[in-house]
């Protein structure tokens, strides 16, 4: 079933205000920017059962901007808009193709750092995630175009969770550096089980990806 995604982006922006703007004691403001070469899978336990199929590790990069509102020195709220791009390479009867497909996440998290007078401080963040898809293509396996629209297949909207773990350094009081290790994880069926040709009874399809961002924090502290 296609998913209205106007739905829960609203009602992400609204808990993001109510919980950031309604708490008002922020230690401080931090903007980053990174990027997150990533390899993603389509996890689905039918697919994994068929001698004839074999999935591949399918490596593509992701890169995103963020804001966390931290209200004690250790502890924030944040979000981010990233744009991922994924899928999955496999192989069924020595044939290889990919889903090439393109998402626009945003992950809602608690963030935890050390203590940030350090220079180095370690750093961790785990939320919640809605992903929407915006591009979606069947490639071959030297990564010519089969079909080039194949979004019909696919659910609008994803809804899973992430969590990242790593360290910062600081280069001034305002500018951190950071490599963190981050996968994610969609709870929700990637595929549309009412698009034509979907297999009655068919297991859900889960999005997952791992990766490493590397990015900067500037950091505005009441």
């Amino acid at each position: 079933m296609k998913t209205n995604f106007l739905k829960p982006f609203m009602l992400l922006f609204f808990i993001f205000n109510l919980i950031t703007f309604g708490g008002f004691a922020q230690k401080g403001i931090s903007f980053t920017a990174d990027l997150n070469p990533q390899v993603s899978w389509m996890l689905n336990s039918d697919d994994s059962d068929l001698d004839a199929f074999s999935q591949k590790a399918y490596v593509r990069p992701a890169f995103g901007l963020g804001a966390t509102y931290n209200f004690t020195d250790n502890l924030g709220l944040g979000a981010d808009v990233r744009f991922s791009m994924q899928g999955r390479k496999a192989e069924v009867d020595n044939v290889e193709t990919s889903a090439a497909l393109d998402y626009l996440k945003v992950p809602l998290y608690f963030s935890y750092n050390t203590n940030p007078a350090k220079n180095i401080q370690f750093v961790g963040k785990i939320g919640p995630q809605v992903s929407f898809l915006s591009n979606a293509r069947l490639l071959d396996a030297e990564g010519e175009e089969i079909d080039h629209n194949i979004m019909s297949s696919y659910e609008n909207v994803t809804v899973g969770g992430f969590l990242s773990l790593g360290a910062e350094y600081r280069l001034t009081p305002m500018l951190n550096v950071f490599t963190l290790a981050r996968c994610d994880m969609d709870f929700t069926n990637a595929e549309d089980n009412e698009v034509a040709g979907y297999i009655d009874g068919r297991s859900s399809t889960h999005n997952a990806t791992i990766g490493i961002q590397a990015g900067v924090r500037l950091k505005f502290s009441k």
